[in-house]
């Protein structure tokens, strides 16, 4: 059914597998190194014997380039006598090569669609697909992903940041897709966090989505979302036609808000203990993709650009969709009576009577735009009846689920036989757990993160903690001066020849008493104590009281000499950092092929895939797992 979809051969994605395995094994030493030993350890030194200036330079005249190249000679890249770095070209050139574009194993969204289309119309008679997907696909130029937004009807920018919403409409658009192939109006979304995806699902394209999501405080957020919905979703839908009209009306000017209004509002705020005057316009800060989201999600320009697209919508009325309303209302985010005092000073009493009559009619229509959230833990051996009652064929999808949930969805998609197709872009690898981790004190028989794949299985292969939080790194984002929190890291790697020299902790453990042998192993993280501190001082002060140790055995100035002292070494840390992300893709193609392995060894699945989604700027984990089985 699927043959005109290309794919891999199991036998190339193999070949892949190992030249990645002979690459990362070689680099393992720079991936698997944590920088907060990175001065204690003299990492630089002991693993590195070009210059930091260099690796600084190559990496900003490096552009991500993928195209399909020959394998290098990667024999040259260390010193067969110590070990370190000195062919840095050699190592740029074999990281590029090794990365997942560069491998040509993804399969073209471009091809998808037009697939989707043909089995939706042989099958299924359903032309509307060609109305929304099949036009915007050729539309999806990553290089100018707004493009997709233009053609929604809920600006889905109004009421999730930039990030979230760029993410959003993609996605859906493609999971739309997959429900028309199969004729199937249920959709499990796993990991859903705050409902973004399941509500926009469920309200754009009139799915049955069940958001299932492990924290209670996801769930309840969503449940009040949904309620607010509920009971506003066909009023607003029905008032879009009274504000589409609105230069015709005695109102010239007017629309449903006040003047003052703003369009973007924090969903965080308590906006019901505030005047309408202290309302301030906010985005949504984005929770649910823990290492994927830097804190800097925006740059100034792309703040100003959003904003002036928003202003010339408002302006233009004529342009407001049939959900203008809900554009500038986050779910959650606004109070009851707030819209209702705002609304009645711009209606006139005609309007206010035809909104009465809207609303009388709004409560009779059934509740079809809505989604179920769910709290539930799933695992690999989860009973999907026992979390939905009505259970029937579906479309499973999950949004940046974070560690172990991408694998266990694609367990749970092979052994259920009403999951018909699965769409998993996973994230956050550092949290995943692995089989053969060497650390275990004793193999534990179970389901495990990584690896998935019989090929893996059978070599025992392990990445590390270490080498899966340089997975999480993003290249293409690095690129373009984001990403790095150079300062942070700089400040932590001095705080810990601090903790080292003066108060004898390591990383993960210190003495219980000073030059005693008898140490307790702890997590020692510092955590976000980094945006909170004024200086470095203040940095030390803060860390040194979390763990337990007392600050004032340094006076200001010994604390700052450490930092004077390794102030100019700073640019070693960026630059091994720089190493870092090289190879990134590289570690996440090879988690990433695994699981596309592990799909192929399966019998049930007609069709399985890597398509590239989302914009790598934008959203760094932009890899979708997609399998389907028979029509």
């Amino acid at each position: 059914m699927f043959t005109h979809l290309t794919t891999p051969s199991a036998g190339k994605i193999i070949e892949s597998m190992g030249n990645l395995v002979q690459f990362l094994q070689m680099t393992a030493q720079i991936s698997g190194a944590h920088t907060v030993e990175f001065y204690t350890e003299d990492v630089w030194k002991s693993l590195v014997a070009v210059s930091p200036e260099s690796v600084l330079s190559i990496f900003s005249q490096q552009k991500p380039c993928y195209e399909e190249r020959e394998v290098p000679d990667m024999s040259k890249i260390f010193s067969p006598a110590t070990n370190q770095l000195v062919n840095l070209e050699l190592f740029v050139e074999a990281a590029q090569y090794s990365s997942l574009m560069n491998l040509g194993l993804c399969t073209p969204i471009e091809q998808i669609f037009k697939t989707f289309a043909s089995q939706s119309a042989n099958k299924l008679s359903l032309p509307a697909l060609l109305v929304t997907p099949i036009r915007s696909y050729e539309l999806l130029n990553f290089k100018q992903p707004n493009e997709i937004m233009k053609n929604t009807e809920i600006k889905t920018d109004q009421f999730m940041n930039d990030k979230k919403s760029h993410e959003v409409a993609i996605m859906s658009q493609f999971v739309e897709a997959l429900a028309n192939v199969y004729g199937l109006k249920q959709v499990i979304d796993l990991g859903a966090g705050k409902g973004y995806l399941s509500s926009y699902l469920s309200m754009r394209y009139d799915l049955k989505v069940y958001g299932i999501d492990s924290s209670h405080t996801n769930t309840d957020g969503a449940n009040e979302r949904n309620r607010k919905l509920k009971k506003y979703w066909q009023v607003y839908k029905t008032d879009a036609r009274t504000t589409s009209k609105a230069k015709k009306s005695d109102q010239k000017k007017e629309t449903l808000l006040p003047k003052n209004s703003c369009q973007d509002v924090n969903a965080d705020q308590d906006i019901s203990r505030q005047t309408e005057s202290d309302i301030r316009c906010t985005r949504l800060s984005n929770s649910e993709s823990c290492m994927d989201d830097d804190r800097n999600q925006f740059t100034d320009s792309s703040k100003g650009q959003n904003k002036k697209e928003s202003n010339e919508a408002m302006e233009n009325t004529d342009a407001y969709s049939a959900f203008s309303f809900l554009d500038i209302l986050p779910a959650g985010a606004v109070e009851v009576p707030s819209v209702s005092q705002s609304v009645s000073k711009v209606l006139s009493e005609q309007e206010k009577e035809q909104r009465k009559m809207e609303n009388i009619k709004a409560k009779k229509f059934p509740e079809t735009h809505v989604y179920s959230p769910l709290t539930s833990y799933v695992t690999a051996e989860t009973e999907l009846h026992d979390i939905i009652t009505d259970l029937e064929d579906s479309i499973m999808v999950g949004l940046h689920t974070c560690g172990d949930l991408a694998p266990n969805t694609l367990r749970i998609f092979t052994s259920k036989p009403e999951i018909k197709a699965v769409c998993s872009v996973g994230c956050c690898y550092h949290f995943l757990s692995e089989e053969f981790d060497h650390q275990k004190e004793e193999r534990i028989e179970g389901s495990w993160g990584f690896p998935m794949s019989q090929y893996l299985k059978e070599r025992c292969w392990h990445i590390g903690r270490n080498a899966r939080m340089s997975a999480c790194l993003a290249l293409e984002r690095v690129a373009v001066g984001q990403g790095l929190p150079n300062e942070s890291l700089f400040y932590r790697a001095v705080l810990q020849v601090i903790c080292k020299e003066v108060y004898g902790i390591t990383q993960r453990s210190y003495s219980l008493i000073p030059q005693s042998k008898d140490i307790l192993k702890i997590d020692q993280r510092v955590g976000k104590i980094y945006s909170k501190s004024t200086s470095f001082t203040d940095y030390v002060r803060k860390s040194l009281k979390k763990f337990g140790q007392d600050d004032l055995r340094l006076s200001d100035d010994q604390i700052m000499e450490y930092y004077q002292k390794y102030e100019p070494r700073r640019n070693e840390l960026e630059a091994f950092n720089r190493l870092k992300v090289f190879l990134a893709p590289c570690i996440e193609a090879l988690i990433l092929l695994d699981r596309l392995s592990y799909l192929r060894e399966q019998e049930s699945i007609a069709w399985s895939g890597l398509v590239k989604l989302f914009d790598p700027v934008k959203s760094p984990r932009c890899y979708a797992v997609v399998a389907l089985k028979q029509l």
